[in-house]
């Protein structure tokens, strides 16, 4: 009888941890993009981009551009910009029309 109550403990805690991965799969606590970019960035120095809804931890629409490498090297610069200035309307307006599979990111040239 003894067996009875550690196996209901470790059910609701088998429980508790799944209810709890599955909030935090959500994503992060806070927004990603704090700064944003207001000045247009010219599209032959953008790689590709990703666009994120206003979610429930962030109230704001995120676009974050991935940069192509400057001078040979590897490493990966992204940067936000904001989504109300006209090249971020443009980009949410090409993503929302192009993006048929859901794509995490999308390559710059398809928008032009």
């Amino acid at each position: 009888m003894a067996f009875l109550p550690r196996t209901l403990l470790l059910l609701l805690l088998a429980v508790v941890c799944i209810q709890l991965s599955g909030v935090l799969a959500d994503g992060p606590d806070r927004c990603w993009c704090l700064n944003t970019l207001k000045k247009r960035v010219p599209r032959e120095h953008i790689e590709e981009f990703s666009i994120f809804p206003r979610k429930s931890k962030c109230e704001n629409v995120e676009i974050i551009l991935t940069l192509k490498p400057v001078n040979n090297t590897s490493e990966v610069v992204q940067r936000c910009l904001s989504p109300d200035t006209k090249q971020g309307i443009n980009l949410q307006l090409c993503w929302n029309r192009k993006n048929i599979n859901n794509a995490s990111t999308f390559k710059i040239s398809n928008c032009f």
